[in-house]
């Protein structure tokens, strides 16, 4: 159960990444790959902090990051 209250939380972090991700437009792809390292650590901890094991706290972060953004391309692909 924690690990699905960690993949639903983690979900809104990406969900928060993608707007701060808009609003900040014209910034530098080295500035954008700073930006979601630090989100990705902050879902890491976030998912340590409710309980789960170091590995499985990785292992979600790595898993909702994917799908997050595997959904995003798809959701974009159909949209075009």
């Amino acid at each position: 159960m924690k690990a699905y209250v960690a993949f639903l939380v983690q979900m809104m972090i990406w969900s928060s990444f993608s707007i701060i991700e808009w609003l900040s437009g014209r910034d530098r792809p080295f500035f954008r790959g700073v930006m979601l390292c630090v989100f990705m650590y902050i879902a890491f901890l976030l998912a340590r902090r409710l309980g789960l094991a170091t590995r499985q706290a990785a292992l979600t972060t790595i898993g909702t990051a994917a799908v997050y953004f595997a959904g995003q391309q798809w959701v974009w692909q159909a949209v075009q």
